[in-house]
């Protein structure tokens, strides 16, 4: 196991926002999504991903940047090694992707459904949520750098063994989120649900408000096995 991160104090950094063409610079797809493709500097919607009906969408080693995704719905794809460089994504549907190692930097996602992606052993840098829906999403072994969770759900999170430096909350919920053996640094929690969390000892050294000191005592003396009669 990799050692913890050592910044422990201080506030988190936010993400930096993507790198984006202007509007009249994106064109609409040359070719499809799929294994090692490359989309740049497009705009894509609805119409240029495969229908649902067609089956899920294989695009593993696929690469995106400088772009803008937006009501695609790409549920149970599979995109093991996916890079995201400077991308948003907007009301997408990717709910069930297995992206294992993808690498996702300066990206932002806005009102998508993530229920169950998994991003384990991935690195997220720059990376934001907001108004996302992503309960159960596996980010075990991830390595997240600097990522804000806004009005987002992520019930059931898996973050085991997850290494995460400067993230940030405002308005998520993370009840029933495991965090064995995970570390953190420069975290603030603030306005975030975090209640029944597995493995709260990793929070060490992470900033929460007075409202939530109930929800993560319960969370540490159930770790600790402690009986209270």
């Amino acid at each position: 196991m990799p050692p913890p991160l050592r910044r422990r104090s201080g506030s988190p950094r936010p993400p930096a926002a993507p790198s984006l063409p202007r509007r009249e610079q994106l064109q609409t797809p040359r070719s499809d999504l799929e294994p090692d493709g490359l989309w740049d500097g497009v705009w894509a919607s609805a119409e240029d991903a495969p229908a649902p009906a067609e089956g899920a969408v294989q695009m593993g080693g696929a690469e995106i940047r400088e772009s803008i995704l937006q009501n695609i719905r790409l549920s149970s794809a599979r995109a093991d090694s996916l890079r995201l460089t400077d991308v948003e994504v907007r009301g997408c549907d990717l709910s069930g992707m297995v992206a294992d190692g993808a690498t996702l930097t300066r990206v932002r996602f806005v009102g998508c459904r993530l229920t169950g992606v998994v991003l384990s052993d991935s690195r997220l840098t720059d990376v934001s949520f907001d108004d996302c829906h992503a309960d159960m999403i596996n980010l075990r072994m991830a390595r997240l750098h600097r990522v804000r969770l806004s009005s987002t759900r992520c019930r059931q999170a898996d973050l085991m063994e997850a290494r995460v430096a400067d993230l940030s909350t405002d308005g998520a919920d993370l009840r029933g989120a495991t965090l064995d053996k995970a570390s953190f640094a420069a975290a603030d929690l603030r306005g975030a649900d975090l209640e029944d969390l597995r493995g709260a000892s990793a929070l060490r050294g992470s900033l929460i408000s007075p409202e939530q000191v109930l929800g993560v005592g319960l969370a540490l003396i159930a770790e600790a096995d402690i009986r209270v009669e």
